[in-house]
C-alpha cells in the first residue's frame, strides 16, 4: 500500500484546528445579538405594547400681541423672508415662565400637579416620581419639564402649549392653567411698565399740585395781611372816588365863579369856597391811599398781581403736566401686550402617548445600528489581531 493514499488533504488538518474557533465566534456573534438586538425590542415590546400607561394630551395656541402694532424694517422683513427673525423678547418671556420653577410652585399651588402626575394607576416608570427622580420640588420640576412643553413657530409667532397627563380632564386643565399663569405675567409685565412709565410725570404733577397749594397759600396769607380781598376791585373803588370828587369840585367851583360875575357879595360864596377846599382834602387824601408810601394800594396791587400772576403760572403748569401724564398713559396703554388665545385647552377623547408602535421600531432601529457598529468594530479588532 502506497503511503501517500494515507495522508489527510491539504489544509484538512489547519480547518479541523481552526473550526473551535469558528464556534466560539459564532456563539460571540448569536450572544451579541440576543443581547444588543433581540432583548432590548423584546423589552420595548412588552413595555411599550402592553404596560405603558397611556397617556392624553391636551394642546392650546395663542400668540403674544401689543395694542399697537409696529411696521417691519426692511432687514427684518428679509430675515422674515428666510425665516431666521428674530423672536419677538414678550414670546420669550411667557415661554421661559411656563418651563419655570416659579410656575410650577404656583401650578401646584393651584391644581396640584404632583398628584396629578403621581396617579397610582400609572405604571412604574410614566407616574411620579420615577425610579431615579427624587420625591422633591427639583424632581417635580424635572418631570413638569417632560410633561408640558411650550412649542414656538417662529415664522407664524404661534406658541403652542402641550400637556400631558393619565387623564384627559388633568391634561386639559394643565393646559388651561398653563395660559391662566401666561395671563397673570403679562399683566403684572403691563402694570410694571405702566408704572415705570408714569412715575416720572406722576411725580412732576404731584411737584405742579403743590406749587398751586404753595401760591394760593401765600395770596390768602396776603389778603389777610391786607384786609383785602382783592386790592385791584378797590383800587378801582377809590379812582371812582376820585371820579365823583372830582366832579363835585369842578361843580363847585363853576358855582363859586358864576357866583361871582352874578353876586360877588352872597355869603354862599364863602360856604362854596369852604366846599371845595374840603373836596381837595378829600381828593388828596383819595390819591394818598393810591400811591405815596409802602402802604398804599399800588404797592399792595403790585404784590397781589404778582402773587396772582404765581398763581396762574402754577395752575398751568399743573394743567401742563396733567395734559403730560394724560399723554404718558395713553401711550403706555398702546405699548401693552396680551395674550390672545387662537385655540383653546381640547379635551381628548383618545390618548395620543405613548406613540407604541413607533417607539418599538425606534428601540429596533437603534438596537439593529448598535449590533452593526459592534460588529464591525470587532471584525476590524480581529483584522488587525491577525
Amino acid at each position: 500500500m502506497s503511503h501517500t493514499a494515507a495522508l489527510p488533504p491539504p489544509g484538512a488538518q489547519q480547518r479541523a484546528k481552526s473550526s473551535p474557533g469558528l464556534i466560539r465566534d459564532y456563539l460571540r456573534r448569536r450572544l451579541l445579538w440576543l443581547t444588543v438586538v433581540i432583548a432590548p425590542t423584546v423589552a420595548a415590546v412588552i413595555y411599550y405594547g402592553l404596560w405603558a400607561t397611556p397617556r392624553y394630551v391636551s394642546e392650546a395656541e395663542f400668540i403674544v400681541r401689543g395694542l399697537s402694532s409696529s411696521r417691519l424694517t426692511g432687514l427684518d422683513a428679509l430675515f422674515k423672508t428666510f425665516g431666521i427673525a428674530r423672536t419677538v423678547d414678550d414670546t420669550n418671556i411667557v415661554q421661559s415662565y411656563i418651563l419655570s420653577r416659579d410656575a410650577v410652585k404656583q401650578l401646584q399651588s393651584d391644581i396640584d400637579i404632583k398628584a396629578i402626575f403621581s396617579d397610582p394607576r400609572a405604571d412604574l416608570f410614566s407616574r411620579f416620581p420615577r425610579f431615579w427622580e427624587s420625591d422633591s420640588f427639583e424632581g417635580l420640576y424635572a418631570h413638569y419639564a417632560w410633561r408640558v412643553k411650550v412649542i414656538q413657530d417662529t415664522t407664524r409667532g404661534i406658541s403652542t402649549v402641550h400637556a400631558e397627563a393619565f387623564q384627559a380632564e388633568d391634561a386639559q386643565r394643565i393646559a388651561s392653567q398653563v395660559l391662566t399663569l401666561a395671563e397673570r405675567l403679562v399683566n403684572r409685565l403691563n402694570e410694571r411698565a405702566q408704572a415705570d412709565a408714569t412715575r416720572s410725570a406722576e411725580e412732576e404733577v404731584q411737584r405742579a399740585e403743590q406749587r398751586v397749594l404753595d401760591a394760593q397759600a401765600e395770596l390768602t396769607k396776603f389778603r389777610n395781611a391786607a384786609t383785602l380781598v382783592d386790592p385791584s376791585k378797590s383800587s378801582t373803588s377809590a379812582l371812582d372816588t376820585i371820579t365823583t370828587l372830582t366832579r363835585d369840585l369842578v361843580q363847585a367851583q363853576a358855582q363859586i365863579q358864576q357866583l361871582q360875575q352874578t353876586s360877588p357879595s352872597t355869603p354862599q360864596i364863602a360856604v362854596l369856597q369852604a366846599r371845595v377846599e374840603a373836596l381837595k382834602a378829600r381828593i388828596e387824601t383819595e390819591r394818598g391811599k393810591l400811591a405815596g408810601n409802602d402802604e398804599s394800594l399800588a404797592v399792595k396791587v403790585s404784590a397781589y398781581e404778582r402773587l396772582t400772576l404765581n398763581r396762574d403760572l402754577a395752575d398751568k403748569s399743573l394743567a401742563a403736566a396733567t395734559l403730560s401724564l394724560e399723554s404718558v398713559r395713553s401711550k403706555a396703554r398702546r405699548q401693552q401686550i396680551y395674550i390672545e388665545k387662537i385655540a383653546q385647552p381640547n379635551l381628548p377623547d383618545e390618548p395620543m402617548e405613548p406613540r407604541r408602535l413607533r417607539l418599538i421600531i425606534t428601540v429596533l432601529m437603534t438596537a439593529l445600528m448598535s449590533y452593526a457598529v459592534i460588529w464591525i468594530l470587532s471584525v476590524g479588532a480581529k483584522e488587525k489581531a491577525q
